[in-house]
């Protein structure tokens, strides 16, 4: 058996061997039918990228659960492939499989979308201030959080402390893998 060279991670959890790999690029491409009946393109936009991943780890339960806390933390990593880098990606779904003859190795397919990050912004109303800036009269949002504002200690740390992204930690599977042993690293 061969594998796909690739960066030997998938965000902070090391991987053995990269059985397969397939890439996803796509278009959506906008129809609007018209009197006549006929269908015209009025517009096309880039489709996040997939990446899908078969994998196999020595050390299965110890990967299996690095990966799934890894998921569950919802951290945007970069993913390094044979063909491309992804940036901002994210495991969307893992598909273990084991049977008698993988029962000590993870052997699972992975599958990785792109997400797409974007900001928002204001644009002045004429007043001199900006339309919805938050906590004004005519804000739909709410205003901006500040230690000062706080009723309690523990509000008071949570505004002014480090935002943590994500619900839980993790702590990444140790590099046991038998691909590891050999080549090192």
């Amino acid at each position: 058996m061969s594998a796909i060279a690739f960066s030997r991670a998938i965000g902070p959890v090391a991987i053995d061997c990269v059985v397969s790999e397939q890439h996803q690029s796509g278009l959506e491409i906008t129809e609007i039918p018209i009197e006549s009946g006929a269908r015209i393109t009025d517009h096309a936009f880039v489709l996040p990228k997939r990446v899908t991943l078969e994998i196999a780890n020595d050390n299965a339960v110890a990967t299996y659960n690095a990966l799934v806390a890894f998921q569950a933390s919802r951290v945007p990593f970069t993913l390094v492939t044979g063909l491309a880098v992804y940036n901002n990606m994210l495991i969307s779904m893992l598909d273990p499989g084991r049977d008698k003859e993988f029962s000590r190795v993870l052997r699972t397919t992975i599958e990785l979308q792109e997400i797409i990050i974007v900001g928002t912004a204001y644009a002045d109303d004429g007043s001199g201030r900006m339309a919805g800036e938050p906590g004004g009269r005519d804000s739909t949002r709410s205003s901006l959080l500040a230690k000062e504002r706080a009723r309690d200690a523990a509000t008071a740390d949570r505004v002014g402390g480090t935002v943590q992204r994500g619900d839980t930690g993790f702590l990444p599977a140790p590099d046991l893998g038998i691909l590891s042993q050999i080549f090192g690293g």
